[in-house]
């Protein structure tokens, strides 16, 4: 009988469990966060000044690393004294550069370009 008994057992696992996401669903609602008292105002702006700080953290340890290391003086800081949002320029490649030239068909179909 006990054969029988993990078989029952193993069709109730496979039964009741958490289907497995592909990644690819759709949310179809998200509830807003409309505060309705003064205490849940107050939470929400604590909130959004937590995800603030934690932010301007990362960005004074980036600056702290960059100086430390030395890679400022390159290119300059990451976040600059404007203020504004500064990005690193990325080394962009032509599609040239992933074309072996060495190729025989190479002479064939990109001599031209």
């Amino acid at each position: 009988m006990s054969g029988f008994w993990k078989a029952v057992s193993s069709a109730g696992k496979k039964a009741f469990k958490k289907q497995k996401t592909t990644g690819t669903e759709v949310v179809s609602s998200v509830k807003p966060n409309v505060p309705k008292t003064d205490y849940q105002k107050s939470l929400r702006d604590l909130k959004i000044q937590v995800q603030k700080t934690k932010g301007g953290g990362a960005k004074l340890r980036q600056t702290l690393f960059e100086s430390k290391t030395g890679s400022y003086k390159k290119e300059g800081f990451t976040f600059g004294e404007d203020k504004k949002k500064v990005t690193k320029k990325s080394k962009k490649k032509s599609w040239k550069d992933h074309v072996d030239t060495s190729h025989p068909s190479y002479k064939k179909e990109y001599e031209g370009l």
